[in-house]
């Protein structure tokens, strides 16, 4: 709202929309400051709250209580968000943000919601990192392989959504793998010299297609079957690349980097558990480096 709306409009509006945290001030198109909804009505009820700005502009009462706009980006982290937001003082602990668009556009954000989002993400990555264990343990125990693609895939699909997804590997290097899972795919030619592949082996970094039908380079991929949305990530073997995982969606939702990252980790234990029995590989030193790379 802007500076020079009426404080009585502006607490009618707070008090037809209970879930508002509070109220925006803008000057012209620039974010002036915010008021949070609690001191508002606090100020208003104190001793002449109402004779004293009531009938006056918001900015008078904003003066008063002295608030100003603290403000993040909708792209910073959950954690660092909410590590910025208890890092202001004390009395401003719990007034509510706001979050900018990168269209401009600008939403607050209530503390206790951040809070409870914190509250998720911290019980997501206890659930990832016993995730992690339980693979690390299958892996050492050296069960079938069935068994452990089977807890990696129910992981990646859990951390990362999918509606389709293959394991592509050399056949130079299907011969060593003792599985026949469901999953596992022959790389066969013309699939192998497309260049979206050629660019995961050559640079052994993931790509990301975040709409086919706009991506002249998906032309020729029509293999991996229909698909809005394609990522593929590498899976490799000591120093080189046998494989590749393949998640695809039919929805135009394209992955997000924090889902990009989950499948980065998870598709590194595919590669301990497909490549366990390869001479000289050090499984408990790359468990550890997934583990390091994730939690850090």
């Amino acid at each position: 709202m802007s500076t020079e709306t009426i404080t009585e409009e502006v607490a009618s509006h707070l008090e037809a929309h209970p879930e508002i945290p509070g109220v925006i001030l803008v000057s012209g198109k620039k974010i002036h400051s915010m008021i949070p909804r609690n001191k508002m009505f606090e100020r208003l009820g104190h001793r002449y709250g109402v004779e004293l700005f009531l009938r006056k502009p918001i900015i008078a009462l904003q003066e008063n209580l002295g608030t100003g706009a603290f403000w993040i980006s909708s792209n910073t982290r959950i954690n660092t968000a909410t590590q910025i937001a208890l890092g202001r003082r004390a009395e401003n602990i719990y007034d509510p943000l706001i979050i900018e668009y990168d269209d401009g556009s600008f939403r607050q954000l209530d503390m206790h919601l951040l809070l409870m989002e914190q509250s998720l993400v911290m019980e997501n990555m206890t659930n990832i990192i016993s995730s992690m264990d339980r693979i690390e343990q299958s892996i050492k125990a050296d069960i079938p392989l069935d068994t452990s693609l089977d807890m990696i895939v129910d992981s990646i699909k859990r951390t990362t959504p999918y509606h389709r997804a293959a394991i592509l590997i050399k056949p130079s290097h299907r011969g060593k793998i003792s599985s026949h899972h469901e999953l596992l795919h022959d790389l066969h030619e013309p699939l192998n010299s497309h260049p979206l592949i050629k660019s995961i082996w050559d640079t052994g970094k993931h790509m990301h297609i975040e709409d086919t039908k706009l991506a002249p380079s998906w032309k020729g991929m029509e293999a991996i079957g229909k698909t809005n949305v394609w990522m593929g990530l590498p899976i490799a073997s000591g120093g080189s690349l046998e494989g590749i995982l393949s998640l695809s969606r039919t929805t135009n939702t394209p992955f997000s980097k924090n889902e990009i990252d989950m499948a980065k980790t998870f598709s590194d234990f595919l590669s301990i558990a497909i490549n366990r029995t390869a001479e000289n590989y050090d499984d408990d030193q790359f468990v550890n480096m997934i583990k390091r790379k994730f939690i850090y």
